[in-house]
């Protein structure tokens, strides 16, 4: 079977007529496309963001202690282990082996200390105390003896003692801040007990300075540098000495077996720690813990602590949340956009109509007719969406495709679909039946189907309501679409409505003696069984409203952080970007409706309307689905928000539930600016016509 092949004049001709709508429909689809690739790379980047800042600002260092190996000698002696250092480095070996090479990768080289019980200065002065201290790790960290030297053994490497023996000498080195603040020199002893009384001989062996006080080791134990105010309680002041790799085994007989602690010391790198890599490091950090040795294990099991997996839960609940959050205004800027290109695509049929049916009626194929509109609508789609996608990729750090999907069929598919669907209609050879209950079974059917599609908006509606109660705003596209589909089903039943006014509004002023009263009443009457404009407007303002009051409840409820401040951007974006939608969907619906309407009022000046007064009646025909939306919208959007508000997990963010205030101001912008736009619309209109003559637009067929 041969393809048709496409008329290429008439799709060259088609596109040129209909450049303004097109140029439209492509401009929508570029920003709508700019927004839906740009928005979800930008939040993986806030994403990254905010679990390294909750890294910083919670530390989470992973800590793994292991006992000591026994130090006993024959005859119930203690043996000096010379290579005790190196079994230091052998266990921060050890732990930094069985971290995985995942985890490792995102944290710092390991640290390892060796500290003593806190002892009390005995020199007679108040809450003053004293910690011995090891610190190793690779390369440091450095210090430069100012006076005396490192500390040295005080024994034999293979030197013993019986337990209970008199207090073993151990060498430190001092910061010249404690140095200072104890007044001692290198030489002096400190005098020292423990909680028991037992004397304690620690002599200072130099007074140091450290290359680098800003070297992360330090941060471990603070009191090495200076003395620490309230370490031990409130007036309490601490110092620490220094133990080098020599003088760590003379600090082993200094004490009981086991009262020195042995610590190996993790610290996350923030610049390494991103948002994909949080699911592996929390679950290596769990499962570290859960296979940790008792802490009343007397083997050298290791045993690991850190609140790590902890923090790493509450940043990713926080962009959970956050991205569902989002999620929910992309949804209702989706859904704007795909209405207008609805509606744009209706504009392109209203005025192809007559060409259509007469390229039907001259003998071209649905299908040649199909693929000629599909053929204009993809390319423009296609090179709207390579623009907009340009754009993203430019302002973000890369480009989302999966939210770009709705704008883009729908661009491609709406319009050839309502073409084809009306050159079919042109030539089918139904008759309106004479009968007059055959007829009402005609409109029956119609109105069925509208009622079916209504029904179904409703029914999506309200399951995607209950969804967003019972799973929150984690569930999915259903949960996270509650908005915009009630936002559309509300927009539906105000459509419903409208006709039913306008009608009662005509039958009244028919009374009346007011003539421009009366032909306003009557075209609106007749434009208000128009459902796709009045549906654009409405849900356009609701949403807008629903989208000033999020950002409101996030601005004043939210504590400072990326992911906060993110959204609150993107609010304020959909904030203006939706009526921006629905002023262009006013423009089109308008544009749709203006041949009928300026051909009635022109026909009306042959029986004396003026200019003047015909706007007038234009304008009495627009304003009522104006009004319905800038009445209603704003208040469907405030209960859009109260019913769905509790479930969107705003405190994550904001600390604590964000009292709903909606912004009034903003609402009352909007309303102004589509009211504005009537008043715009009328006198353009107006204008393009002005220089049509009375026989032009009386001829049979003019548009």
């Amino acid at each position: 079977m041969r393809i048709p092949a496409p008329h290429w004049p008439s799709v060259v001709g088609r596109a040129r007529t209909d450049a303004g709508p097109l140029l439209l429909a492509a401009v929508v689809v570029a920003v709508v496309t700019l927004l839906a690739g740009a928005i979800p790379p930008l939040l993986s980047a806030t994403a990254d963001t905010a679990v390294r800042d909750a890294v910083r600002r919670d530390g989470g260092d992973l800590q793994v202690h292991a006992r000591m190996e026994d130090d006993g000698g024959p005859n119930g002696s203690r043996v000096r282990h010379p290579r005790l250092a190196e079994d230091v480095d052998d266990f921060r070996a050890r732990a930094t082996d069985e971290l995985g090479p995942g985890l490792r990768a995102a944290l710092h080289p390991p640290v390892a200390t060796v500290t003593s019980p806190t002892l009390k200065i005995t020199d007679g002065s108040v809450l003053r105390t004293f910690q011995l201290a090891y610190v190793a790790r690779d390369g440091g960290p450095g210090v430069t003896w100012i006076a005396g030297g490192p500390p040295r053994p005080t024994g034999s490497e293979t030197a013993s003692i019986p337990y209970g023996a008199p207090p073993w000498p151990v060498q430190v080195g001092l910061s010249e801040a404690d140095a200072a603040a104890l007044q001692v020199r290198p030489g002096a002893d400190i005098p020292l007990a423990d909680d028991q009384g037992n004397d304690k001989k620690v002599q200072v062996s130099g007074i140091f300075r450290p290359r680098d006080s800003a070297d992360p080791a330090w941060r471990l134990i603070p009191s090495l540098l200076s003395p620490v105010a309230g370490a031990d309680g409130t007036g309490s002041t601490r110092f620490a000495g220094l133990l080098s790799r020599e003088s760590l085994p003379d600090a082993r007989l200094a004490f009981r077996q086991d009262e020195l602690r042995r610590t190996a010391w993790f610290t996350p790198d923030p610049v390494r720690l991103s948002w994909d890599a949080v699911p592996s490091v929390a679950a290596r950090v769990v499962a570290l813990k859960a296979a940790s040795g008792s802490s009343g294990a007397r083997d050298g099991s290791l045993k690991w602590e850190t609140r790590l997996d902890g923090v790493l839960r509450n940043v990713s609940s926080q962009v959970d949340a956050a991205s569902a959050q989002a999620s929910v205004l992309l949804i209702t800027l989706l859904a704007v956009a795909v209405l207008v290109l609805l509606l744009a695509a209706d504009l392109l049929v209203h005025r192809r109509a007559l060409a259509l049916a007469a390229a039907r009626q001259r003998g071209m194929s649905l299908p040649v007719i199909g693929g000629e509109l599909l053929l204009e609508s993809a390319v423009m789609a296609l090179l709207a969406t390579a623009a907009g996608l340009g754009l993203a990729r430019a302002v973000a750090p890369g480009v989302s495709w999966e939210w770009t999907a709705p704008v883009v069929v729908t661009a491609v598919a709406a319009g050839p679909a309502f073409g084809t669907l009306t050159a079919a209609r042109a030539t089918r050879d139904r008759r309106v039946p004479a009968n007059r209950s055959a007829r009402r079974w005609v409109r029956n059917t119609v109105r069925l189907r509208r009622a079916a599609l209504e029904a179904g908006v409703l029914v999506a509606a309200s399951g995607a309501l209950v969804a967003l109660y019972q799973r929150g705003i984690g569930g999915g596209v259903l949960p996270a679409s509650a908005p915009a589909l009630c936002a559309l089903a509300g927009a539906l039943m105000l459509a419903r409505a409208l006709p039913l006014g306008t009608r009662f509004v005509l039958k009244r002023l028919l009374r009346s003696r007011r003539p421009l009263a009366v032909f306003g009443a009557a075209r609106a009457a007749a434009a208000s069984a128009r459902l796709l404009p009045l549906v654009v407007l409405v849900t356009s303002v609701a949403l807008a409203s629903y989208a000033l009051t999020f950002g409101a409840a996030v601005g004043h409820g939210t504590a400072d952080g990326p992911l906060a401040s993110g959204l609150l951007r993107l609010a304020w974006v959909s904030a203006v970007t939706l009526p921006v939608l629905g002023l262009l969907g006013l423009a089109l619906g308008s544009a749709a409706g203006a041949p009928e309407r300026w051909r009635t009022l022109t026909r009306l000046r042959t029986l004396g309307l003026r200019p003047r007064e015909a706007r007038w009646v234009a304008a009495g025909e627009l304003l009522p689905p104006v009004v319905v939306a800038v009445v209603g919208g704003p208040l469907l959007g405030v209960l859009l928000a109260r019913l769905t508000f509790g479930s969107l997990a705003l405190a994550l963010l904001t600390g604590a539930d964000p009292a709903l205030a909606s912004p009034w101001w903003g609402l009352g912008l909007v309303a102004v600016a589509f009211l504005a736009a009537v008043a715009v619309v009328v006198p353009v209109e107006s204008a393009l016509r002005r220089r049509r003559r009375l026989s032009e637009v009386l001829r049979a067929g003019a548009s």
